[in-house]
């Protein structure tokens, strides 16, 4: 009798936590999300009239992100192979070039791209770290959404 009350419980849990996942999965944002980020704009007119408006970002295809590979490493020829790999899976690519010297690969992005370049990540291997494209941005990195920079 307690089992069969017991799973009856479990069942009810599971149910409450299914409708609280709906309520707070708007659909746009986040990991939970559709792939899509939410950006909000707000207007003030002359005359004092505040409008906020919200709207869906879909994620680009890699066709729509340019990257750069440079490379900080040691290893001879690893920036064009590393841009033949990406260009493969469909990413534009420029014309790799070496780097300063580093340790640990890194894939740096520019706004609006972090999900994008989080993906590409996944492409270079070894677990490089994500983040945002640093002042100054490396040298040749104007056309590119994201820059990998490889290291030792």
């Amino acid at each position: 009798m307690s089992a069969g009350r017991g799973a009856i419980l479990i069942g009810v849990a599971v149910i409450i936590g299914i409708v609280l996942l709906q309520l707070i999965d708007d659909g746009t944002t986040g990991p939970i999300g559709d792939g899509k980020k939410s950006t909000e704009t707000t207007v003030t007119t002359s005359s004092g009239k505040t409008t906020t408006t919200t709207s869906a970002v879909p994620v680009k295809t890699p066709a729509q992100v340019p990257v750069l590979v440079l490379n900080g490493s040691s290893a001879k020829g690893a920036a064009t192979s590393m841009t033949n790999t990406i260009k493969a899976k469909g990413y534009p690519t420029l014309t790799p070039a070496d780097a300063p010297a580093r340790t640990g690969s890194v894939v740096y992005f520019k706004p609006g791209v972090d999900r994008e370049c989080t993906t590409l990540a996944t492409s270079v291997g070894g677990n490089p770290q994500v983040a945002p494209i640093p002042t100054p941005a490396p040298t040749g990195s104007e056309n590119a959404s994201c820059v990998v920079i490889l290291g030792a």
